[in-house]
């Protein structure tokens, strides 16, 4: 019913757009207002677009301007983010779409007088622009609902669109090309002495990598007699990604907003289940146990779908001198420890801790 209700959807919007750029079209006995209309939703697209795979560079510099011109004291307000993306795209927009009017200016005179007369010509292009236009608002659309499920809804997804191979194409282009900044970035322009306290799945990031004497000796049996950091590392990463069942169940209720309160390595470790905050936990406590600098990333993994919230872990191989990632909750799916192809199915965004 979904997938029928998706292509529903699209043909309804084509249909709009084809018709009223007939009905236009014929009113003004030209093409042109067509024409004129698809030049316009192309440069909301190219502005939309081009926004979308820059979302987090655009809201640094909102940040700074809020900080630096504005004086305003609670920058990080959602007001403040959706007012400042509001006027960017608003001013992008008006630009591109008068650079747009100045190209394709000739080409609007040329189709003016050539369709000045005859109705079946006016009604037979005025189709195809309004064709191409439904199909531009369409990725408007394919676009805005992807952005939304990035950021605000991430929790919320809506995905009426994932039966839509274009939808799918749009969702990683945006997932794959979306920068990376990290925390840092951000402290700069904290409100100043804010105490801001992250909660991940109902529990501190510190409280979900505490430990137990069970998971410490658990972490130095397993390493026992190993010497390089990189086969502990191996070890470790084996060892959670084999023991600890994913739970569905626990990621359906943590993506629905439900109160979640047992998070963690603890957890983890107890009852042999989690979902990917919780592997990433038991991950830290062992490799911290073990000798081994060790971070949490967070950032979007590759479900063979759709990207998602998800987190992981880099940790430090001393003989090497490099951070290497190391997934233990995709250990089922392949190699994902220092996989040369990590990073075509993981997006990392921010390090949300490191020991």
């Amino acid at each position: 019913m979904k997938g029928n209700l998706s292509y529903v959807l699209c043909f309804a919007l084509l249909f709009i757009a084809i018709r009223g750029s007939v009905k236009e079209s014929l009113e003004g006995r030209n093409s042109k207002y067509a024409l004129d209309r698809l030049v316009y939703y192309f440069a909301v697209f190219i502005t939309f677009l081009i926004m979308m795979l820059s979302l987090d560079k655009l809201y640094i510099g909102i940040l700074k301007i809020s900080s630096n011109y504005l004086n305003i004291v609670n920058i990080n307000s959602n007001i403040v983010k959706i007012v400042g993306l509001t006027l960017v795209f608003l001013l992008g927009q008006f630009i591109i779409y008068k650079i747009l009017l100045v190209l394709s200016s000739p080409l609007i005179k040329a189709y003016s007088l050539f369709l000045s007369k005859g109705k079946g010509r006016i009604i037979i292009f005025s189709t195809i622009f309004g064709f191409i236009k439904g199909l531009i608002i369409i990725l408007i659309l394919f676009i805005g609902v992807s952005a939304f499920n990035n950021t605000v809804g991430i929790n919320n997804n809506i995905n009426i669109f994932t039966n839509i191979k274009g939808y799918n194409t749009v969702q990683q282009l945006m997932a794959t090309n979306r920068p990376v900044i990290s925390n840092e970035e951000y402290k700069e322009y904290s409100q100043s002495g804010a105490n801001i306290i992250i909660y991940y799945n109902g529990v501190t990031l510190e409280d979900g990598i505490k430990s137990t004497d069970k998971i410490d000796k658990k972490a130095v049996d397993l390493v026992k007699n190993i010497k390089t950091d990189r086969e502990i590392a191996k070890r470790l990463y084996a060892w959670i990604g084999s023991n600890v069942e994913y739970d569905f169940d626990k990621a359906n209720r943590a993506l629905s907003n439900d109160n979640l309160s047992n998070s963690g390595a603890i957890e983890a470790f107890n009852t042999k289940r989690g979902i990917c905050f919780d592997y990433a936990c038991l991950y830290v406590a062992m490799a911290r146990k073990a000798g081994l600098k060790v971070r949490i990333i967070t950032g979007q993994g590759f479900d063979g779908k759709n990207y998602g919230p998800h987190a992981w872990n880099e940790v430090y191989i001393e003989e090497e001198g490099k951070w290497i990632n190391v997934d233990p909750t995709f250990y089922f799916a392949g190699d994902y420890f220092d996989n040369k192809d990590f990073d075509k199915d993981h997006i990392k965004e921010s390090v949300a801790g490191e020991w």
